[in-house]
């Protein structure tokens, strides 16, 4: 779809929905409220409609009479004859009273408003009908739902359409673990996609309703020939015949109809008009009518529904569809399940509108920390104690899990916790003062002090302690024992069976030596001092040269130690047994070639350009499309996104060998397309 279109569809859609889409979501709660109607109707006015069997009626002229007794002063319009007269009839005046008759004692049942009981209200409501004007608020409703059918959801499907079939699936899945506008987005879109034939079938069957060139075109498609119009009755001065004339004949129709509804003349030259459906009708559309001179009992025009054009039968079926008479249960479960669906999308609609347009305050999205204690490992590596600095416990954490630390409103940084998982009530984290650090680690070593509140957030782990191995073994460079030291923790508390290999420049700065010098780790752990390059390699070949069966290998350290281990493992290790934390970016994040290329968004829609000199989310940032960040460098992977099209060029430390094959994730805050369009999940 053209950009331009799409941008200015989705103006009318989004602006449409919040002018109208009040009233939409009105039609659609009162109109779910009657869905059930041919089941609940009956139960909640049994009172009025039950009526005990007998042998033989009363006439139905005298039924009338009754009828008039008890609600005097207004003349008769309409007449309701159930189950073939031996059910309740329905007497119903000029002044919209209806009083009801058992027709075999002639006993009041009682008397109702025509918009009185609880879905006569619902469909005063939804029909407008507390407007005088009747025409008009037909006219109105009729216009809302012809809204709602194009532009709501005609032009919701065009921007919903992916634009390749990679997408499609993904573009139809429900991201429930989504959070904030991305949620509400996904909601809108994917809800739209499951009920959007549903919401089309209900709005545009309303249109035949109120539209008369909604009627003609129904009889347009099918090539039939419209009803004729009424016939009309020779003028005469005669009084019209009793009731129970026009009752036995539309009966010798029809014995036994379900529903035979009289309607009285209004004016001179006017026919009775009676409306039967019979017993065995397919729904309560599927009506004959009978049209007869009220002074001579003739017959001036009988239309047998069996008879009846294709038209015809199109039209009075449609109108069974919208009240949920066609089809049974499982079509009003499918109604229901689709108008519901009206008010969600509402709801998502406005709220991801307003998130957009005033969007929260930044915030770490986790607790608030106080600095319990600071100390010196080494002369370049501090710890910080950090205790809950609230009423609330700290989450829990699994080894190998990090923390993002926001030092300031611009500076978050990721640390890996140190201590074991069972002790619960601190997070401790290692910091070492980096030579060229970009502000993190010499904030937190210059302007971070014991008593300090912090904002943190919850535990994340991408480098967890696979529960299938036999066997661990631990390599770590410097730095990199963090997350190791956590593995090491709780591998030793479960009697789990474990090597840790521990590479630093000197014992002065072998961070945490103490604990790992301890008696029951002897035989556990290794500390290999000031090794050069060449040694290094020739020691590192052979602890990995062979892989012991069910091992798994754990590497955190500085990018040549770990490409170096990645390396030789490659040999005897599977991939799948391989695990790796960067500390740092990938040397080509920011290097390499750096040509312009686009973005299409899947979900939220819009395609977007990324310059040579900036990277995705900062294109997407401008344009005002938030991706959730943190290092900004392709390595703590808060920023992961689904790939649906196009071929990345990899630029992050973060996803494995496996997943870059696979094609299905980018990084967005490094990562850039070797095709001319990536298409994200977004």
């Amino acid at each position: 779809m053209n950009l331009a279109f799409r941008k200015n569809l989705l103006q009318v859609h989004r602006w449409t929905g919040l002018t109208i889409g009040l009233v939409i979501v009105y039609l659609a709660l009162t109109g779910l409220s009657m869905v059930f109607r041919p089941q609940l109707q009956p139960l909640l006015e049994r009172d009025l409609r039950e009526v005990a069997s007998c042998a033989a009626r009363l006439p139905l002229d005298d039924l009338v009479v009754k009828a008039r007794e008890f609600h005097p002063n207004a003349a008769v319009t309409r007449i309701e004859v159930a189950d073939g007269g031996y059910g309740a009839t329905i007497v119903r005046f000029a002044d919209k009273q209806a009083v009801y008759v058992n027709s075999c004692t002639g006993a009041i049942l009682g008397e109702r408003a025509q918009w009185a009981g609880f879905f006569g209200t619902v469909e005063q409501l939804h029909r407008f009908r507390f407007v005088d004007n009747a025409d008009l608020t037909e006219l109105f409703g009729g216009t809302v739902s012809l809204i709602l059918a194009l532009v709501m959801v005609g032009g919701g499907l065009a921007m919903w359409w992916p634009p390749s079939l990679k997408a499609l699936a993904s573009s139809a899945r429900l991201r429930l673990h989504l959070t904030g506008r991305a949620l509400d987005l996904n909601l809108h879109r994917t809800i739209g996609l499951y009920v959007f034939v549903i919401i089309l079938v209900s709005a545009v069957t309303s249109l035949t309703f109120t539209f008369e060139w909604a009627r003609r075109a129904i009889f347009a498609v099918t090539n039939s020939q419209r009803p004729a119009p009424k016939p009309a009755a020779d003028a005469a001065s005669t009084p019209m015949l009793p009731a129970e004339v026009f009752l036995k004949r539309a009966l010798s129709i029809a014995p036994g109809a379900r529903e035979v509804a009289m309607i009285y003349p209004r004016k001179p030259r006017d026919a009775v008009e009676i409306l039967i459906v019979e017993r065995d009708a397919p729904h309560p559309g599927a009506r004959s009518v009978l049209y007869m001179d009220p002074h001579t009992g003739d017959v001036l025009r009988s239309e047998p529904y069996a008879a009846s054009s294709a038209g015809n039968k199109v039209y009075r079926w449609l109108g069974s569809l919208h009240t949920g008479n066609v089809g049974g249960l499982p079509v009003q479960l499918l109604l229901f399940v689709g108008i519901l669906g009206v008010p969600i999308l509402g709801y998502t609609g406005i709220r991801s509108y307003l998130r957009r347009r005033f969007p929260a305050p930044r915030d770490a999205g986790g607790p608030r920390v106080r600095v319990k204690r600071i100390s010196s490992e080494t002369p370049e590596i501090k710890v910080f104690e950090l205790e809950s600095a609230g009423s609330e416990p700290l989450a829990p954490f699994a080894p190998g899990a990090h923390i993002d630390v926001r030092i300031d409103e611009d500076l978050v940084r990721q640390y890996s916790l140190c201590n074991g998982p069972e002790d619960r009530g601190r997070y401790v984290i290692a910091v070492k003062r980096e030579p060229d650090s970009r502000g993190g680690s010499r904030a937190m070593h210059e302007r971070v002090s014991e008593g300090d509140v912090l904002s943190v957030s919850t535990p994340r782990n991408h480098f967890p302690i696979d529960a299938s191995a036999t066997h661990h073994l631990l390599l770590a460079g410097g730095i990199g024992i963090t997350p190791l030291l956590s593995m090491a923790r709780q591998l030793q508390e479960n009697h789990g069976s474990y090597a840790l290999h521990y590479f630093t420049r000197s014992i002065g700065h072998t961070a945490f030596h103490g604990f790992l010098s301890r008696p029951e780790l002897r035989g556990k752990v290794t500390f290999h001092y000031a090794v050069e390059p060449g040694a290094l390699h020739q020691y590192l070949h052979k602890v990995l040269w062979q892989r012991p069966e069910g091992a798994h290998l754990y590497v955190c350290g500085p990018r040549p130690f770990m490409d170096l281990v990645e390396d030789l493992a490659a040999a005897s290790w599977p991939p799948d047994t391989v695990h790796s934390e960067y500390f740092s970016a990938n040397p080509l994040a920011f290097a390499g070639s750096r040509a312009p290329f686009e973005v299409t968004l899947a979900l939220s829609g819009g395609t977007y350009a990324v310059g040579a000199e900036e990277t995705i989310v900062e294109a997407l940032h401008k344009c005002g499309i938030e991706i959730s960040t943190s290092c900004r460098q392709g390595v703590c992977g808060t920023c992961v996104t689904g790939l649906l099209d196009g071929e990345a060029d990899h630029r992050d430390a973060f996803l494995t060998d496996a997943e870059r094959r696979a094609g299905d994730k980018i990084m967005p805050c490094v990562s850039r397309a070797k095709t001319g369009v990536l298409v994200l999940d977004l």
